[in-house]
């Protein structure tokens, strides 16, 4: 067997050994060369979206999910996101991916992992304003509830997830008077037509954004920041994505 078929080999003996299933899953390395391997998630795909065999299709589906639970590439929260929080998030994303591969995914674009990772990450966001919003309601705290969304760098679909970024990214580029001339106070060189090209970066290259990691870029307090984005960055980019 070539090399571009011997990844589907070892799925193909794994839907019908469960001695080569238990196997398979017990080798991170493997399972990760398949999720990496479009041809392998192409012939994945397929076999949990067929509609002639439903029994087959549903039992390729989940062999998709513990592949992918077992294969350790899942995103952990990298130690900063409260057990309860994650948690929540990763269950509703479970559950969207399970709705969602046959209809939005596309084998050729990322793998079963890179998107679901994508998805979480943005449901934990998700959670995190939930619960702010309950934090507040319990405190009897006042809710912005129309900008609300709007204290977070913008989420595209997971889908559209690079053309989006790239069309947002060319935006910003074709308006650099009314996002370059607002600048961070005592901080000129902070202006938001490079706050927001920077978040858009860092969205599109790794899926992940990180206050702390652009305040130490600017090297300005994160707070002031974060602040400084809400209040004067995401209102202006919103108004150019409502134009």
């Amino acid at each position: 067997m070539g090399n571009q078929y011997m990844k589907i080999g070892w799925l193909e003996a794994a839907f019908s050994n469960p001695i080569e299933k238990s196997r398979l899953l017990q080798q991170p390395k493997k399972l990760q060369e398949i999720m990496n391997d479009v041809p392998a998630r192409q012939w994945l795909w397929e076999q949990a979206c067929q509609s002639h065999d439903l029994t087959l299709a549903s039992q390729a589906k989940d062999f998709i999910i513990i592949m992918m639970k077992s294969s350790r590439l899942i995103w952990c929260g990298g130690g900063k996101i409260s057990p309860d929080i994650y948690e929540e998030a990763l269950s509703r994303t479970w559950e969207w991916f399970s709705k969602e591969m046959s209809l939005a995914y596309n084998p050729e674009r990322a793998s079963f992992v890179t998107w679901f990772n994508q998805k979480l990450k943005f449901r934990i966001l998700d959670v995190i304003r939930e619960k702010e919003k309950e934090d507040k309601r319990k405190y009897h705290l006042p809710i912005d509830e129309e900008n609300h969304e709007w204290m977070y760098p913008p989420a595209p679909e997971p889908e559209r997830w690079h053309e989006t970024i790239q069309e947002w990214l060319e935006l910003i580029q074709n308006h650099p008077h009314s996002l370059r001339n607002c600048r961070m106070q005592n901080h000129p060189d902070v202006n938001c037509q490079f706050l927001l090209m920077h978040i858009l970066q860092m969205l599109r290259d790794s899926g992940d954004f990180s206050w702390d990691a652009l305040a130490q870029k600017y090297q300005v307090e994160s707070s002031a920041l974060k602040r400084f984005c809400k209040t004067r960055c995401f209102p202006i980019f919103k108004q150019l994505l409502s134009n």
